[in-house]
Parts: C-alpha cells; structure tokens; sequence
C-alpha cells in the first residue's frame, strides 16, 4: 500500500511540475476559468464600492492587479485550447465572450477614470458593470 501510495504521490508531482515547466497553470488546468475570475472580481468589487462610497478613488487600482492577472490567465488558457464552462446555456459561449470583452473594456475605464481621480465616471462605471455581472449570471449562472 505505501508502494502504490508513493507512485500516486511520483505522479501528481510529475503532473503539477511538468505543467509548471511547460509554461501552464496548475489552476487553469484544474479550475473553471470563469469561476476563477469571478473569485478575484469580488473582492475587488468591494472595494471598488468603497472608494465610491468613502469618495476616495485611491482605493481602486491597488485592489485591480489580480483582476488583470485572472483575465490573463483566461486569455492564456483558451488560447491553449482550454474550453470556457459555463453552467447555463454552454451552447452560448461566442455571446458569453463578447459580454465578457465588453465588461473589460468598461473595467478599463472605470481604472482610467479612478488614476484621474473622476468620482462620476467612477460611479457610473461601477453601476454599468454591476448591471452586466446581474445580466451575465442572469444568462450563464445556474
């Protein structure tokens, strides 16, 4: 039992450590993309609501790096042939696609108007993005 114990242990290492050196993300592999990306929007959606609330734009972009980083690390994966799971209409993945590029590029100014210190635009990008995680969970959330 050991034996087969310690073969199992060769072969997880083996796995784990050959898609560190090819280049791939043990969590790519092994996590759904989308639900990847949304556990680092929610945190960062708190605190995007506190800087408008507080009216202190400061707070925002140090709370945006993950983002990036989650966004990245989906580009990548699909880019390598890794499928987006969505639990709601799967058969929906282009329309998926085009809401999530569409929400990005509103993240982008709602990052542009916060360096710039501009509470509006910070306010009602907050609430345009809101809005489209209610219509995207709406569509794609079980």
């Amino acid at each position: 039992m050991v034996k087969h114990l310690g073969i199992v242990m060769i072969f997880i290492l083996v796995s784990v450590l050959g898609s560190y050196f090819a280049g791939e993300s043990v969590r790519s592999q092994t996590v759904n993309l989308v639900k990847e990306e949304m556990l680092v929007l929610d945190p960062a959606f708190k605190k995007i609501v506190d800087a408008v609330v507080l009216g202190d734009m400061r707070i925002i972009n140090p709370a945006l790096g993950e983002v990036h980083e989650a966004r990245e690390e989906v580009e990548k994966a699909v880019k390598a042939g890794q499928k987006i799971i969505l639990q709601k209409n799967p058969d929906q993945v282009k329309e998926f696609i085009e809401l999530d590029d569409k929400f990005h590029e509103d993240f982008e100014i709602l990052e542009k108007a916060a360096e710039a210190g501009n509470k509006k635009v910070v306010k009602d990008q907050t609430h345009k993005l809101l809005d489209a995680c209610v219509v995207c969970h709406e569509r794609f959330k079980k």
